[in-house]
């Protein structure tokens, strides 16, 4: 990659790496599918009461889920809604000369501020989501830096609007649900249990969150590991567990964080993901955005700006599943005037995390908040 774009990445992030060899993938047992389910509705579950739900031993809740982690094919982590700290969600596509795609894709991937990378199916374009203030770095790199690389051939980039589906770990399963209704809502109503919020987050003036010292330390061990016990908060932070637990669950109240769970591809078994950019009537756009919300493929919707007023993620077995999609739930859709389908060649991170292959890479120190998409 060229000075323009180096000159904002540390010199020690650039460095090309060879592209990740598909590991195998693998086949979840009936166990293994409930307690990643049961993850989704209730992300730090304890592991006696998932037992006592699935019908398990809670040691061998506790073995499997560590197993899982271990293999990368799941992780909890803790997001952070970037609208609540002030910050501007861009989505660039950025066209690349095919020799120079991997450098860009991989210098991006290894930013804070850009949470997920990807490169399509012809090798030609990037895309990334990046978080950023109002002249901050983040925005000069997709503004000025990025245009001037000697890889790239064009930027267009779009802010994020507002966001249909993708804001948690229950916006979407990877497959039909392998519990049964009453597991689920046995998990759902431990979730649902209205927390004691005593000490509420604050704002500034401009009605923006402002975090504490102890709050980012806490926010950055549970990007990394969202099943993170609240003694081991304590101890990071000097505080004691109850207080750590009282204002994560402050936090979480608030909107300003939500619990995710990633499933790597070779547990879900989704092989085939395409970008949706479509061109929708301002009457029609929520509507339609609700529409791809609810269909089960569709992991992410949101409306944004430029061309395409709203984008979309479509994650499928195959590419019969997409024609599917857009001969039944687009076709039936008013409003859609044209549509743009970018199949996906590799993801390089997803969710904040590196992939490598079908599965998730191991977390990396965190020197940031993350957000989804």
């Amino acid at each position: 990659m060229d000075g323009q774009v180096a000159e904002s990445v540390p010199a020690r992030t650039i460095t090309t790496m060879t592209p990740a060899t598909p590991t195998d993938s693998v086949v979840l047992d009936p166990i293994d599918e409930q307690i990643v389910h049961a993850l989704q509705i209730a992300p730090r579950v304890g592991f006696a009461r998932m037992g006592e739900v699935l019908g398990i031993g809670e040691t061998t809740a506790a073995r499997r889920y560590r197993r899982l982690r271990r293999s990368g094919l799941v992780r909890v982590t803790l997001a952070v809604d970037p609208a609540a700290l002030g910050l501007t969600v861009w989505h660039a596509r950025i066209r690349c000369r095919p020799e120079g795609a991997e450098v860009v894709a991989e210098a991006l991937a290894r930013r804070d501020d850009v949470s997920w990378v990807a490169i399509d199916a012809s090798g030609w374009e990037v895309t990334c989501s990046v978080r950023s203030t109002a002249g901050d770095e983040a925005q000069r790199l997709i503004t000025r830096q990025l245009p001037k690389s000697q890889s790239v051939l064009d930027v267009e980039v779009a802010a994020l609007l507002h966001t249909f589906v993708g804001g948690s770990a229950t916006d979407w399963a990877a497959w039909s649900s392998p519990l049964s209704t009453d597991q689920q809502q046995a998990l759902a109503r431990d979730e649902q249990c209205p927390p004691v919020i005593d000490d509420p987050p604050s704002g500034g003036p401009d009605g923006v969150t402002v975090l504490r010292a102890d709050d980012r330390a806490i926010l950055d061990a549970l990007a990394r590991d969202g099943r993170t016990s609240y003694a081991a908060l304590a101890r990071l932070t000097g505080s004691s567990p109850g207080r750590v637990r009282r204002r994560v669950e402050a936090l979480l109240a608030a909107g300003i964080t939500y619990f995710d769970v990633d499933v790597a591809a070779a547990a879900s078994g989704i092989r085939t993901v395409v970008g949706l950019w479509l061109s929708v009537t301002p009457r029609s756009l929520a509507t339609v955005g609700a529409a791809l919300a609810d269909h089960p493929h569709v992991p992410f919707a949101a409306a944004v700006t430029g061309r395409h007023n709203l984008t979309a993620s479509l994650a499928t077995r195959g590419f019969a599943d997409v024609y599917g999609t857009v001969t039944t739930t687009l076709a039936d859709l008013d409003g859609i005037v044209g549509y743009e389908i970018v199949p996906v060649g590799r993801r390089v991170k997803f969710a904040d995390a590196r992939v490598t292959g079908d599965r998730l890479a191991p977390p990396e120190p965190v020197r940031g908040q993350r957000t989804r998409r």
